[in-house]
């Protein structure tokens, strides 16, 4: 599935393409969320293509 979000640029899979690790850790430090498409986890749905809420562990 494709994204044609504006801010697909700040989405983790757009990050992973320019080896910024620092900030993938920090967007991911304490995740709430995975996107749907490619299984990346974020703290923030806005950093997904695709989000879905994690599972709550209990």
């Amino acid at each position: 599935m494709e994204c044609d979000s504006i801010m697909h640029k700040m989405h983790m899979c757009a990050l992973a393409a320019t080896d910024n690790t620092e900030l993938l850790e920090q967007l991911a430090d304490h995740p709430t969320v995975e996107c749907q498409n490619c299984g990346a986890l974020a703290n923030d749905a806005r950093n997904v293509c695709s989000p879905r809420p994690l599972a709550a562990t209990a």
